[in-house]
């Protein structure tokens, strides 16, 4: 028959003070990963039976940016279904986390009792480490690469130089770039192929084609796009960090009088339902979003045994804008 649980006697063999089995067995936060992790193979080891957990619908917090971004909203449905699947419960944070309110989110963290953290944003190093001393964390999407954490993302520098090199066989010669916020690493990535493709093929990089919003939003994307145009040398292809921003352009050129693809090339980035609807349709770079929300909720299940690391494969989708 197991033995019930004696505080004392994981203590022993876990190495640490019955105080933090104590904590560890009643899910208080503020446990380093790793001793929880000794003391629950401690548990293990000398067979000990757990009572009920009452806490056994486990929550998770996913911190997300923008939750009115249809790109997000298609990662936030591959995380509810690993949660349904793993009986969890989901909770949505809008917090832009920092320095000054970071102290109010661990409080929040602790009292909701959250199992585990997945971000949509790049958190600084110092906002991470304080994280890490309380919760579970998993970097989805946008991650740091200073800090040695699981994450799920694509390789950005890889899909946006290749969906460059597309545009270039298309024959085009002036591309431009219309970039999200370079506080993303997204961006940099993105920018860093585009840029790498042109100076391959010989091309001349146009300081001014270089262009970043400060953030993804088609009304903010249009006049940006009508400047360029309306210019007497614009640009006959556009490299676009979205497919939001890839219908922004595409809807100028109906005010310009220009055709697509034969005057103006556009991709897009996400193969959102965005891309399918536009006319014409517009080519674009997939990235399983889904599939990258899905993962990241799984990892949250080893991330205190190790830091794997995820990129998935992303898939040119060629359709009428190129």
């Amino acid at each position: 028959m197991p033995k019930k649980l004696n505080a004392y006697d994981i203590a022993k063999v876990a190495h640490v003070s019955p105080a933090t089995v104590s904590r560890v067995l009643n899910h208080k936060n503020n446990v380093n990963l790793v001793t929880a992790q000794k003391v629950e193979e401690a548990v293990a080891q000398l067979g000990f039976e757990r009572e009920k957990d009452k806490y056994a619908t486990k929550i998770i917090m996913v911190n997300i940016p923008n939750i009115s971004n249809i790109f997000y909203a298609n990662i936030i449905e591959g995380i509810n279904a690993a949660a349904n699947a793993n009986n969890y419960q989901v909770i949505i944070n809008q917090t832009q986390l920092s320095d000054d309110n970071i102290q109010n989110f661990l409080e929040l963290v602790k009292n909701l009792h959250v199992y585990g953290l997945v971000t949509l944003t790049a958190l600084p190093n110092y906002v991470l480490n304080k994280l890490l001393n309380i919760i579970r964390v998993v970097q989805c999407n946008e991650f740091n690469p200073d800090v040695d954490l699981p994450y799920v993302s694509i390789d950005d520098y890889a899909a946006a130089k290749n969906a460059t090199n597309q545009l270039i066989k298309s024959g085009k010669k002036n591309l431009c770039i219309i970039n999200g916020p370079k506080s993303f690493r997204y961006s940099r990535e993105r920018e860093r192929g585009f840029i790498d493709a042109l100076k391959e093929n010989d091309l001349p990089i146009n300081p001014d084609w270089l262009t970043s919003i400060p953030a993804v939003k088609y009304e903010i994307a249009l006049p940006i796009v009508s400047q360029l145009l309306s210019s007497q040398k614009h640009p006959d292809a556009f490299f676009c960090a979205s497919d939001t921003i890839g219908a922004a352009v595409i809807n100028s050129t109906h005010k310009y009088h220009l055709r697509i693809p034969e005057d103006i090339a556009v991709v897009g980035f996400d193969n959102t339902v965005i891309s399918q609807i536009l006319t014409p349709s517009l080519t674009t770079v997939s990235q399983p979003q889904f599939q990258i929300g899905y993962s990241a909720v799984e990892m949250l299940k080893t991330s205190h045994q190790e830091s794997p690391h995820l990129l998935l494969d992303t898939e040119f989708v060629v359709r009428e804008s190129i």
